[in-house]
């Protein structure tokens, strides 16, 4: 009963963890950390109601196995976004914008984020998404007060200005450019 209830709370917070509707940074890793500890509690749980053994022991392989191939996948998605690393910030009160490198398997792909916060309960929402083999943007900055205005714009190159509005309490920024051409807007 306690394992069926601690899975029922493990399951509500990877839930929100997943939905992540305030952009908290970790919220990718700990949703893979809170499903798995969701799989191990439910497999727990389920694995002493049979009454036979051999049901017993069939449900803990199972679920095991299922647990196995969530910690193959959350790894492998993990480790899909690559080492990154922040290569400039513009700040303006408590909001960053950041010029972010990242690798799409051996093309250096960046990207610029806006952030808020530190430590624990730090925020971070993609503004703008460059293409593999594409130059860092060539400016990012926010227009007017952060906290009143709530636009940034990121410039990739001449000519070529993307604007986005932002919600001062989630984050949440729209929209987010994602250019789908190296040569152009």
């Amino acid at each position: 009963m306690v394992c069926a209830i601690c899975a029922a709370v493990t399951a509500a917070l990877a839930a929100f963890a997943a939905v992540n509707p305030f952009h908290l940074r970790w919220g990718g890793p700990a949703t893979a950390v809170l499903v798995g500890l969701t799989i191990a509690l439910v497999t727990a749980a389920a694995a002493v109601v049979p009454r036979r053994r051999a049901n017993r022991i069939v449900t803990a392989v199972l679920g095991a196995l299922v647990l196995v191939g969530w910690c193959a996948a959350a790894i492998v998605g993990l480790r899909f976004s690559g080492p990154q690393r922040d290569v400039t910030t513009v700040a303006a009160g408590n909001y960053r914008l950041v010029v972010v490198e990242g690798h799409a398997f051996v093309d250096t792909v960046y990207s610029v984020h806006l952030r808020r916060g530190s430590g624990p309960l730090e925020q971070d929402s993609l503004v703008w998404q460059g293409l593999a083999e594409g130059a860092p943007p060539a400016q990012v900055r926010f227009q007017g007060d952060p906290a009143a205005d709530q636009q940034v714009e990121v410039v990739a190159g001449p000519g070529c200005g993307y604007r986005s509005r932002y919600d001062s309490l989630t984050l949440a920024v729209d929209p987010v450019h994602r250019p789908l051409r190296l040569d152009g807007c």
